[in-house]
């Protein structure tokens, strides 16, 4: 395939990913993976991801800075690190079937909760404990079936945050989760030339998308973030689905 149809194929896809995850802070990946594999191998797809993703959310911690707040994400990061090693070694013993399909449950469950207002309103409180565990379940979802934003939601949701204070503090998270994901796949030599070139052009195209998404966020308000954020884990909740029984 022409590597100029390709490189445009990934930099569409994550231009529409950036806009999207400008605005929620979540969903990018989402909406960038199916142009990606149209053109590139799932493996080289997700290697692509991860090397567009991390300067991505280096942009919107950037955008969301006086939003970011590091008593909120402080324990979420250290519990990240040991969440995606635990996730990769449970990778190892474990059918990605069986994982696949324990977050789509998990997912469906705290969807279909929603529904119920009591737990709705529910506000997780203040609670290191509660932090190192959410940011464990966070990497180990990430290191196990890549989808680290599914859990990492819906902690945003529980603690009720602002759309600002949400974006800014996942895309902390994101960061870190990145910065490891990135230094285990180069330290594996997984890496090549062209695989760099290809992940250019998608930043290109999610630079120019996030900054439109981050103009478009300013006009949400915390309602409508909150029914997006649902929205993409149920999307997500399907995508694991049809991974699982596909």
């Amino acid at each position: 395939m022409d590597f100029f149809w390709i490189c445009f194929m990934v930099g569409l896809g994550w231009f529409f990913g950036g806009i999207v995850g400008g605005a929620t802070g979540i969903g990018t990946i989402m909406i960038a993976m199916p142009l990606m594999t149209a053109v590139l191998p799932p493996s080289d797809a997700v290697l692509v991801g991860c090397l567009t993703g991390l300067p991505g959310t280096l942009h919107l911690v950037y955008s969301y800075r006086k939003a970011c707040r590091w008593s909120d994400t402080r324990d979420l990061v250290l519990g990240v690190v040991p969440g995606c090693i635990l996730g990769v070694m449970v990778l190892r013993v474990a059918s990605m079937q069986f994982l696949q399909l324990m977050v789509c449950a998990i997912l469906a469950c705290f969807i279909g909760m929603q529904f119920c207002r009591r737990f709705a309103t529910y506000r997780l409180p203040d609670s290191t404990a509660i932090g190192l565990g959410a940011g464990v379940v966070s990497g180990f979802v990430g290191g196990s079936v890549a989808m680290v934003g599914a859990p990492l939601g819906i902690y945003v949701l529980m603690k009720h945050w602002s759309p600002d204070r949400s974006r800014g503090n996942m895309s902390v998270v994101y960061v870190f989760s990145g910065l490891i994901s990135v230094a285990a796949q180069a330290t594996a030599g997984l890496y090549t030339f062209t695989l760099l070139q290809v992940a250019l052009a998608g930043f290109t195209g999610c630079l120019i998308g996030q900054i439109m998404g981050v103009r478009l966020g300013r006009c949400i308000n915390q309602v409508i973030f909150q029914r997006i954020v649902l929205i993409f884990l149920a999307i997500a909740a399907v995508i694991l689905f049809i991974r699982a029984v596909g």
